[in-house]
């Protein structure tokens, strides 16, 4: 429906869910992540929360740097999800 739109680029903010559910179905192509320096511990959640969960390492995401750069006192982290046929 996107591409009949003509929409050829989407952006996302999700939560653990919605973010694990995309990267699943392989929509993802970029992710853009801000690093604060600091911990939240429970019941915060994590970026990705996967359907199937991670039965082994084999089956993560890999992701390659593409910039990297400081915010203020955060960092910005743009990355490409690398895919299997890449």
């Amino acid at each position: 429906e996107l591409g009949r739109r003509e929409i050829n680029e989407l952006h996302v903010e999700g939560g653990a869910r919605l973010n694990g559910a995309l990267l699943a179905a392989g929509v993802v192509d970029e992710l853009l992540v801000y690093l604060a320096p600091c911990l939240i511990f429970d019941p915060a959640l994590g970026m990705a929360q996967l359907p199937e969960g991670l039965a082994r390492l084999a089956d993560r995401v890999p992701l390659a740097f593409r910039e990297v750069a400081r915010i203020g006192a955060d960092l910005r982290l743009r990355l490409s999800v690398i895919r299997k046929e890449d």
